[in-house]
């Protein structure tokens, strides 16, 4: 009950005792003298019933703005939760995708035919492929672009590794992006821009330099890397 409530509360019951005096003295004018009415109980019942049903009507309206108030309350709670619950699908959707991030990045393949061996006898055997996988893909991809004479007689595509070299760091700079604009709770915002900022800055921008110093820079592949890395330097490396 609020403070205005119980004061008019007060004034009313103040009132009721007020009049049961007020109406059962002796009249100071003939025209408010009650002594010929009959019962006394009547007298008193007539006259405060309808400063009681007042009061009964009045209390009947405070209880329904407090079961208003409540259910505001409660509706508000529920908006709330809700929220909070959609927040936390929205950030928890976030650390997935930098986890499926670095999953990819560790699944990375690149696979190398070595030379063959010759024998004495001018035999020719042919050598199992090396499969190197994650970072350690990304290095040796890197080693024979930057080398191309060291590594004539070995086979491998460097293209498929690129693209998906090139996916990992536009998917992170899209998450970066994302997470900026969709996560408002400043410790979750900066958790995951700190893990975003860990990976680009310790395991792919080293490697994307290094690519992009040995391909033409009007090649369509390099000019979209050039492109992100410049986008990541501006969040990460400034």
């Amino acid at each position: 009950m609020t403070k205005r409530n119980s004061i008019f509360l007060f004034i009313g019951i103040v009132l009721i005792f007020l009049s049961l005096y007020l109406f059962t003295k002796p009249a100071l004018f003939k025209g408010w003298d009650f002594s010929n009415t009959g019962q006394i109980g009547d007298t008193i019942g007539g006259i405060t019933a309808p400063i009681i049903n007042l009061i009964g009507a009045f209390l009947v309206y405070i209880s329904f703005q407090e079961q208003l108030r409540a259910n505001r309350i409660q509706v508000q709670a529920l908006n709330d939760e809700k929220e909070r619950n959609t927040y936390d699908r929205v950030f928890n959707n976030y650390i997935a995708l930098y986890e499926s991030l670095k999953n990819h990045l560790e699944s990375l393949e690149f696979i190398v035919q070595p030379k063959p061996n010759y024998g004495m006898d001018g035999s020719i055997t042919a050598t199992n492929h090396i499969v190197y996988k994650g970072l350690n893909a990304i290095n040796e991809f890197v080693l024979r672009i930057e080398n191309e004479d060291r590594y004539t007689a070995e086979r491998y595509e460097v293209y498929g590794i690129l693209l998906s070299f090139q996916f990992i760091l536009k998917s992170l700079l899209e998450l970066s992006n994302l997470v900026e604009s969709n996560i408002i709770l400043v410790n979750d915002k900066a958790f995951l821009s700190q893990n975003i900022k860990l990976m680009y800055e310790s395991y792919l921008k080293g490697f994307a330099d290094r690519i992009i110093k040995v391909y033409s820079k009007d090649d369509p592949y390099i000019k979209d890397l050039i492109k992100i890395i410049g986008e990541l330097d501006k969040k990460y490396s400034g």
